[in-house]
């Protein structure tokens, strides 16, 4: 359970991190689009926040972490498609080697069995 909460949190954290950034950007720097920036900010930080409330969920075994952090990791295969069409295949390759990863972390028959009612 531990390597899968870890698994979920990176994204989180990275997601939340770039929220702040945007926002203070936004707020001080000179952005293309000033209104832009400080939405996408605060779009990504409530992301951001929300897959970190779910990496903190999984940490404490609750049974309804489960389903967010799976489409968690189902969104980097979508992530890979993209970058495979833009010709990223190393990081296409990581994508959904990380998403493989975090799936097999949420499945596996320890936390399967603390995850299942």
């Amino acid at each position: 359970m531990t390597g899968a909460a870890a698994a979920t949190a990176l994204p989180g954290v990275a997601i939340t991190a770039y929220g702040v950034y945007q926002l203070v950007a936004g707020l001080a720097g000179s952005p293309y689009s000033r209104s832009m920036a400080l939405t996408l900010g605060v779009i990504y930080l409530a992301f951001g926040l929300g897959i970190c409330w779910v990496a903190r969920g999984l940490l404490h075994c609750q049974t309804w972490a489960r389903t967010p952090a799976l489409l968690t990791f189902l969104a980097n295969f979508g992530a890979a498609y993209w970058m495979l069409q833009g010709d990223y295949y190393v990081y296409a390759v990581l994508s959904i080697a990380y998403g493989v990863a975090g799936i097999v972390l949420l499945f596996a028959p320890a936390s399967h069995r603390v995850l299942t009612r």
